[in-house]
């Protein structure tokens, strides 16, 4: 009985290492694939699977052509992204574009692994039927958390390369939308201008034609300086009279660190009340305007409004 076991036990191990040597070999197949695409054709779905099923012969090893295959014939999917300007419309059939298998290889053999040598592709190009969509154009804007070493701040706003996005979706998810926003463009310390590359916020159950934006953020350092200046009235019609309380205000601004033309002093700049404003106005109260030809960062006065008191006419 004890040598029937081990005679059993011997069978068992040399079918053991039969199986796995002859699974080791390598051997030439013939893999039938379905090739599903992700790409961004404007005014279509990302997704779409060929019509066409591909046949890729090549050599691999057993236990590759097991693990892909299983024990049917079913074909294996591969899922590929790729540019839209690949894709040709297909003449007289709506909503199809063909692809060159020859654009696909080199995906094509990252998909399948290295355990899996492509020699022929039974197939020269691939038809796709994308399900159209709906789109909107929308601006994006950028999430911004930044904070600046003393007398460093950002002139301007952030610049995005492009502004606005094509958002894809149902007509009822798009009605929501009227903007997309940057992920956030995180930095500390700032002392000079930045750029870079910042991914979009995803929007659950819409896509976009882009994933991300090209930022640049302008840093300069400043000077800031106070001085009292007149507040003075333009547009008046004849006739009439355009009192300002108070007549003069404190301006604090900030200009670059070393401007151009030298040191600014008070006659570069005037506050200044249009009538106009004050007419339209729904308050006899109204923010100055500052006029310069030299540059100015930023600005403001103290007290922050002025009263306006007409004299004159009705």
């Amino acid at each position: 009985m004890r040598d029937f076991r081990l005679l059993l036990l011997s069978l068992l191990i040399a079918c053991l290492v039969w199986v796995m040597h002859t699974f080791a070999l390598t051997y030439s197949a013939s893999m039938p694939c379905t090739v599903q695409v992700t790409t961004n054709l404007q005014g279509y779905a990302a997704e779409a699977t060929a019509r066409e099923t591909v046949l890729l012969r090549g050599k691999a090893s057993g236990f590759y052509l097991l693990r892909m295959r299983g024990t049917g014939r079913k074909p294996v999917r591969l899922s590929i992204v790729e540019d839209s300007r690949h894709f040709k419309p297909v003449p007289g059939v709506e909503d199809t574009f063909s692809l060159p298998v020859s654009e696909l290889r080199d995906r094509l053999s990252e998909q399948m692994g290295d355990h899996f040598e492509i020699d022929y592709i039974d197939a020269e190009e691939l038809t796709f039927t994308f399900a159209p969509q709906s789109f909107v154009r929308v601006p994006v804007v950028a999430t911004v958390e930044m904070d600046f070493l003393p007398q460093y701040m950002p002139v301007g706003e952030v610049v995005l390369t492009p502004d606005s996005v094509s958002v894809y979706g149902a007509v009822k998810e798009l009605q929501r939308v009227t903007q997309v926003r940057t992920q956030s463009i995180a930095y500390s310390k700032v002392d000079k201008p930045i750029q870079g590359y910042v991914g979009l916020e995803p929007v659950p159950g819409l896509r976009f034609d882009i994933d991300r934006v090209r930022f640049e953020v302008d840093v300069d350092r400043y000077v800031e300086t106070t001085m009292t200046l007149p507040v003075t009235v333009k547009g008046a019609p004849a006739g009439r009279t355009l009192v300002v309380l108070p007549s003069q205000v404190e301006l604090t601004f900030r200009a670059p660190f070393r401007p151009q033309g030298g040191r600014i002093v008070p006659e570069d700049l005037a506050l200044v009340v249009d009538y106009a404003d004050f007419a339209g106005a729904e308050s006899t109260k109204v923010i100055p305007r500052l006029v310069t030809q030299r540059e100015i960062y930023a600005w403001r006065i103290n007290p922050g409004l002025v009263e306006c008191i007409q004299m004159g006419g009705r």
